[in-house]
């Protein structure tokens, strides 16, 4: 039992070492926006942190968004850097523009590095998947971001005309005569 223990210890001080010296990349893509619109910027953000001890060489960022569901408004689907030092980070921004309605795929970033300059070893990560995306029409954000001045003012008209309608009921009742009665005495 003792020597499946310092077998297990053995190995993983192994990849402990092996992982601790080595740059490690990490990749989050992400909206900026909360509601997609067709027919309104998308923005993308990619962020790329070096979570390992040394600087990583030869990034290099691809993405693909359909070019029949996206238009591309600003930036590129690829970006590449000489080096990320350690524990560094880097954001690149795309903005992408649905031409339609409905859910769009979308599928993970392509990261590529090495661990050293004149290395050959090429490391592999990809992102996130942002899955489906929901785009609403352009019908859902007019009623989205309109102020709905109308509803509002109906909602305050009819709220008092229902505060009112009760007091007027429980007011007491005027004499048709204009005033005070006069009483009448043989």
């Amino acid at each position: 039992c003792s020597s499946r223990t310092s077998l297990l210890l053995v190995l993983s001080l192994l990849v402990g070492l092996s992982w601790a010296e080595k740059a490690h990349l990490l990749i989050q893509k992400s909206l900026l926006t909360n509601r997609p619109f067709a027919g309104k910027d998308l923005p993308i953000r990619y962020r790329i942190f070096n979570v390992g001890s040394s600087a990583a060489f030869d990034v290099s960022l691809e993405d693909e968004w359909s070019s029949e569901e996206f238009e591309l408004m600003s930036g590129l689907q690829s970006g590449s850097w000489a080096k990320i030092p350690a524990g560094a980070n880097i954001s690149h921004i795309v903005v992408v523009r649905p031409y339609s309605y409905g859910y769009k795929s979308s599928s993970p970033a392509k990261l590529t590095y090495k661990h050293s300059a004149e290395g050959s070893d090429i490391q592999v990560s990809y992102s996130n998947d942002l899955g489906l995306l929901p785009v609403l029409s352009s019908k859902d954000d007019d009623k989205l971001s309109d102020p709905h001045a109308f509803e509002w003012l109906a909602f305050l008209l009819g709220s008092a005309a229902m505060a009112f309608i009760p007091l007027l009921l429980c007011r007491p009742p005027q004499s048709q005569d204009g005033g005070s009665k006069k009483s009448k005495r043989a």
